[in-house]
């Protein structure tokens, strides 16, 4: 894919911009995080808002705020705030805004709501001067460079990024900011397999539905690849988290009925495990996108022909669901070109989507 006119060309492009662009956010992301991280420490509650891609980045952020932090973390409903005009008590917390384009009147809403009622704000933005600079007091821009494909890719690893700085800040931890350090290294490792996906995407061409399964950490990265899927390549891709998988969807697999999974070495991997071997009883494919680690919990099922796995040379737990987002982005950017679609374009949608 050479050709700078080709099908999914600026995707392929964007894709291959990330350790360069996550080496950057996090070689100077401690100075500007710093203060606000400062604040954090005694917040009671955490509230973050934002929309599309950036929500999945921020469910990735909520565990990390949550699980590392200790502060416990919501998404925001940012209806209450443009629609209903009924925002909630914000004054303790912290509030971050996260937006792309910076232009998410409903984000922004966010953050001047909490703002106004004395809350510690963050703004996480790729567009420097945009809106949500000016609602929140203390920004962070991403820097990663415009994006010109439809899809959002290296934006949306630098936010996840930007999370696990924000954490790493907050608890002064400095074995997480050296593991954040080798990064984009790990990342590297992944678009290094991108003819090992292209191989993959052949067994997904004659499919119109899936499910991406993930777990804790790994949550938000399901998410954001079965939105990959949706926005590309126009599958109805659904994500769940393993537990919930098993509370009515698993009603769902039939025979041939294809599933992604993410299998991180962490304390979910036993149970994400268990969830694969049930989806392959009741015929179901899988690919199972399992870091190096997670790989041995694999071989009572290596035998099955149901399923195929792409081992990816994650970085540690902690970091993975990064690198899980990167080999999505492959899948779905070499699935949408064997359809003959073009991700770089749009299909009904825009690149800077603007709701209130």
């Amino acid at each position: 894919m050479t050709d700078p006119y080709a099908p999914g060309a600026h995707m392929r492009t964007e894709i291959f911009e990330q350790p360069d662009a996550l080496a950057r956010l996090i070689a100077r992301a401690d100075a500007v995080l710093a203060p606000i991280a400062h604040a954090a420490r005694t917040c009671a509650f955490a509230i973050l808002a934002a929309r599309g891609s950036s929500d999945n980045a921020s469910i990735y952020g909520k565990y990390l705020l949550e699980g590392q932090a200790g502060i416990p973390t919501a998404l925001a409903a940012p209806s209450l705030y443009t629609l209903y005009g009924t925002p909630p008590r914000l004054a303790g917390a912290l509030v971050v805004g996260v937006s792309q384009s910076g232009a998410a009147a409903d984000v922004i809403a966010v953050l001047e709501a909490g703002r106004r009622q004395g809350a510690a704000t963050l703004a996480i933005t790729n567009t420097s001067g945009s809106p949500i600079t000016r609602a929140a007091e203390h920004v962070l821009l991403l820097e990663a460079g415009a994006e010109r494909a439809l899809a959002a890719t290296k934006t949306v690893t630098a936010q996840c990024a930007a999370y696990a700085a924000l954490v790493a800040n907050i608890l002064d931890r400095p074995a997480l900011k050296q593991q954040l350090a080798g990064l984009p290294d790990h990342v590297r490792a992944v678009l290094a397999l991108e003819s090992q996906v292209t191989s993959l995407v052949e067994s997904f061409a004659n499919d119109t539905r899936a499910v991406v399964i993930g777990r804790g950490y790994t949550y938000g990265a399901a998410h954001e690849i079965a939105l990959k899927l949706k926005e590309t390549c126009f599958i109805a891709a659904h994500a769940y988290s393993a537990a919930d998988f098993l509370h009515g969807p698993l009603a769902m697999i039939e025979p041939g009925y294809p599933a992604i999974v993410l299998l991180n070495h962490d304390e979910t991997l036993e149970t994400t495990a268990q969830v694969m071997a049930r989806i392959l009883q009741r015929g179901g494919r899988v690919l199972c996108l399992a870091t190096q680690p997670a790989i041995a919990s694999l071989s009572l099922l290596a035998d099955n022909p149901a399923l195929t796995t792409l081992t990816l040379d994650a970085p540690p737990s902690l970091l993975s669901p990064i690198a899980f987002i990167v080999a999505g982005q492959l899948f779905a950017l070499h699935l949408s070109v064997r359809l003959g679609h073009n991700p770089d374009v749009s299909r009904g949608l825009t690149k800077v989507t603007v709701t209130r």
